[in-house]
C-alpha cells in the first residue's frame, strides 16, 4: 500500500491553498491578515472565557502527588508498566504530566504511519534508564527524573489554573492503525467536511481512507496562553510527524508601513530565532509559539485561518493539530534525545497544563465509511455508480453527500454519524452531549508583539524624559496591575527592556531603542 504523505486526516498542507503562506504577494497576504484582525483590538487583552455551561466543567487542575520514587515504582507496577519498559520513565510521566515512549507504539502493535515500524520504539526511546537521576533532599514536586524539557518561559513547567475540557475529536483513517501524535484532527463537522472535499471525490477514495475513529480527548491550557483569552493556539499542519507549521519567522516591513508578522511553512529552522526574538534580546529557543505558550493544542474553525478562508456549511467545522514527542522531525527521524528536549503536549490521565502536559486522549470507537452511507464503495463501483462528484455536486446511484453548500444537508450527515457511532457503542455520550470548547484562537492577540518593531531595529538613542518615565511606570505600577501589557517583563526586569517594549510598540515618546541592550546570540543547535 502506498504510504499517504501526511497525517492531516492523512492529506497535506500541500492540499491546501493556504491564503497567507509567506509566498504569497506583500498585498494579498495583507488583506488576509486585515480579516484575521478585524475585530481585534491589540491594545488590551481579553478576559480569559469562562467555559459555559454545555461544555465541560471547569474543573481545578489536581495537585501533584510528591515526588517519591516508592511511589512512582509502586504506581507503574500496579499498572503493569514493568512488563512495557514505562516504569523508566520520569516522575513527571508517572504523575501524568507528560508520556513519550508509552504512546508511541500503536494500539495492536503494528506498524505506524507511512511505512516506519514503530512496534520497537517504547525500546528505542527508553532514554531515560542511563539517565534517570533524582535528588533525594528536593521536595519539589515538579523535579523530573531525566527530563530535559526546560521551556524558554520558565513558568511553563508549572501546572496552570486553566480549566478542564473533555470532547470528542475525529480522525479519518485507512486499515492502518497508528497512535494520534503529531497528526492533526477534527470536530464531527471538520472531519465530514474533509472527507467531502477531500476523500469521496474519487476511487478508491484518497489515501485508501475507509474508517473515522473517535477519541475523547481531555484538555487544560498553559496559563500563558489562558492569559492572553485563549484556551486553543493556532492549528499547524504536520507532514509524516513532522511538524510544518505556518511559524512566525520574522517580521515584514516596508517602507511607511507597520511591520506585521511573516510566517514560514516546513519545519522550522534555526536561522529563524534571530529574527523573532524577544523583546529583552533573548532568542525563542525554537518556534514562537511553542516556546513562549507551551505544546497547545490548536484549533483552526474552518472558514477562517489558516484554512479554508471561505464559507462552511457544516456546523462547527473545526481541525485541531495534537503535538506529540519530538515535533521537529518526522517518525523515522526521532531519537531520545530529541523526545526528552521536545516531549511534546501529550501526558497521562488528567493534564495539568504545565507546556509538555496540555492534552490526554482515550480511543473509544470506530465505524465504517461504507456503513455510513450504506452500500459497499467496491459495490458501488462496480454496478457504475459513483460516491460524491465535485462539478454536480451529487453522486450516482449515492445521494449521501449530495448539497455540500446546503446546511441542512450537513447537518444530516453529521446526524447519521452521530447515530452511527450510538448505534455501535450504544453505552457512549452523544456528541451533541459533548461538546467541544469553542475555539478561541485569535489570530491578532497571538501575534500581536508582531505588529511592533524587531527589537534591535533602527538606531539607539537616550530615551528622553517622557520616555523614561512612562517606563519606569510600568515597571513599579503597570506591571501590577496589566501584566499582559509588558510580555515577556517582570517587575526585576531592568528599566531598558521597559523603554525598548516601549519603542517596539511605536509609542511616541520613545521613538529610538536603548543603548543598554544587545542581542543574545541564539544557543548552537545540539545533536539529537
Amino acid at each position: 500500500m502506498q504510504a499517504p504523505a501526511n497525517p492531516i486526516f492523512t492529506t497535506s498542507c500541500r492540499d491546501m491553498p493556504l491564503l497567507a503562506r509567506h509566498s504569497a504577494g506583500g498585498a494579498a497576504r495583507r488583506v488576509v491578515l486585515a480579516l484575521a484582525l478585524a475585530s481585534v483590538t491589540l491594545a488590551a487583552t481579553p478576559a480569559p472565557p469562562a467555559p459555559g455551561a454545555p461544555l465541560a466543567a471547569a474543573t481545578p487542575p489536581a495537585p501533584g502527588p510528591a515526588a517519591a520514587d516508592e511511589f512512582a515504582a509502586d504506581e507503574c507496577a500496579a499498572e503493569g508498566g514493568e512488563d512495557d519498559g514505562s516504569c523508566e520513565l520520569s516522575l513527571r510521566q508517572l504523575r501524568g504530566e507528560r508520556i513519550q515512549a508509552a504512546a508511541l507504539t500503536a494500539p495492536n502493535g503494528g506498524p505506524g504511519p507511512y511505512g516506519f515500524d514503530m512496534s520497537d520504539l517504547n525500546s528505542h526511546l527508553k532514554a531515560f534508564d542511563d539517565v534517570d537521576t533524582v535528588d533525594e533532599a528536593s521536595d519539589d514536586a515538579d523535579s523530573s527524573r531525566g527530563s530535559e524539557y526546560k521551556p524558554w518561559n520558565a513558568e511553563l513547567v508549572q501546572p496552570s489554573g486553566a480549566p478542564l475540557f473533555e470532547f470528542y475529536m475525529y480522525r479519518a483513517v485507512s486499515d492502518e492503525t497508528y497512535a494520534p501524535l503529531n497528526v492533526n484532527t477534527a470536530s464531527l463537522g471538520g472531519v465530514l467536511w474533509y472527507l467531502q472535499h477531500e476523500v469521496v471525490i474519487q476511487y478508491p477514495r484518497k489515501f485508501g481512507i475507509s474508517r473515522i475513529k473517535r477519541m475523547k480527548v481531555k484538555m487544560r491550557a498553559t496559563d500563558a496562553l489562558v492569559q492572553l483569552g485563549m484556551h486553543f493556539g493556532p492549528r499547524f499542519a504536520f507532514d509524516k510527524g513532522q511538524c510544518t507549521g505556518p511559524f512566525v519567522c520574522g517580521r515584514e516591513e516596508e517602507k511607511g508601513e507597520a511591520p506585521q508578522p511573516k510566517f514560514c511553512d516546513g519545519g522550522f529552522e534555526k536561522k529563524y530565532e534571530a529574527d523573532i526574538m524577544a523583546a529583552n534580546g533573548k532568542p525563542f529557543d525554537g518556534p514562537y509559539e511553542w516556546s513562549k505558550f507551551g505544546y497547545f493544542v490548536g484549533c483552526n474553525k474552518l472558514g477562517s485561518y489558516p484554512f479554508p478562508m471561505y464559507e462552511v456549511y457544516y456546523e462547527n467545522a473545526t481541525w485541531y493539530s495534537l503535538p506529540g514527542p519530538c515535533p521537529s522531525k518526522q517518525f523515522n527521524e526521532h531519537s531520545k534525545a530529541c523526545v526528552a528536549r521536545q516531549p511534546g503536549g501529550m501526558c497521562k490521565g488528567e493534564p495539568t497544563g504545565a507546556g509538555d502536559c496540555t492534552w490526554s486522549y482515550e480511543e473509544v470507537g470506530e465505524v465504517l465509511l461504507d456503513d455510513l452511507i450504506g452500500i459497499s464503495v467496491d459495490k458501488l463501483h462496480k454496478e457504475g455508480g459513483r460516491e460524491y462528484n465535485p462539478l454536480t455536486d451529487k453522486g450516482t446511484k449515492l445521494s449521501f453527500w449530495n448539497g455540500i453548500n446546503t446546511t441542512s444537508a450537513n447537518t444530516e450527515r453529521m446526524r447519521a454519524l452521530t447515530d452511527l457511532f450510538e448505534e455501535k457503542y450504544p453505552k457512549q455520550t452523544r456528541d451533541e452531549a459533548l461538546p467541544p470548547p469553542p475555539c478561541d484562537f485569535n489570530f491578532g492577540v497571538f501575534y500581536k508583539e508582531f505588529w511592533w518593531k524587531a527589537p534591535f531595529s533602527g538606531k539607539c538613542a537616550k530615551p528622553s524624559s517622557k520616555c523614561y518615565d512612562m517606563a519606569n511606570w510600568g515597571k513599579t505600577d503597570g506591571i501590577y496591575g496589566h501584566p499582559e501589557w509588558y510580555p515577556g517583563l517582570t517587575a526585576d526586569s531592568p528599566i531598558e527592556e521597559f523603554i525598548q517594549l516601549l519603542y517596539m510598540q511605536g509609542k511616541e515618546d520613545c521613538p529610538h531603542r536603548p543603548c543598554g541592550i544587545k542581542p543574545e546570540e541564539p544557543e548552537e543547535p545540539q545533536e539529537e
